[in-house]
């Protein structure tokens, strides 16, 4: 009866745990010099994978105070992953295609 009681009361204290407690991972893809999604809405801790699904190299990055990201020369193919420990939003851009923009919003 004891060992019951115990893991009820421990099944309790995981159940209560913070929703999110657990890093995710999101997908960007660029692809038509556009990226995909173009917001993003992320918490703290999570990472966001830069997929070039593109035939063009990108050349990711973001000058956003606090938040400095840089992806040089991706080619066709590659995959980069970055994780966010700040809140912020962050404006991502494409040196090479100026009009590819991306915001993420880390809260």
């Amino acid at each position: 009866m004891r060992l019951h009681k115990t893991i009820l009361i421990a099944s309790a204290f995981v159940l209560a745990a913070p929703a999110g407690a657990v890093a995710a991972e999101y997908t960007v893809t660029q692809k038509g010099k556009k990226f995909s999604p173009n917001l993003l809405n992320i918490v703290v801790g999570d990472s966001v994978k830069f997929v070039n699904d593109d035939k063009h190299r990108h050349n990711i990055y973001s000058r956003t105070e606090g938040h400095n990201l840089r992806v040089r020369k991706q080619q066709q193919g590659e995959s980069n992953s970055r994780t966010f420990t700040e809140a912020g939003t962050i404006r991502v851009r494409c040196a090479i295609h100026p009009k590819m923009r991306l915001t993420i919003n880390v809260r």
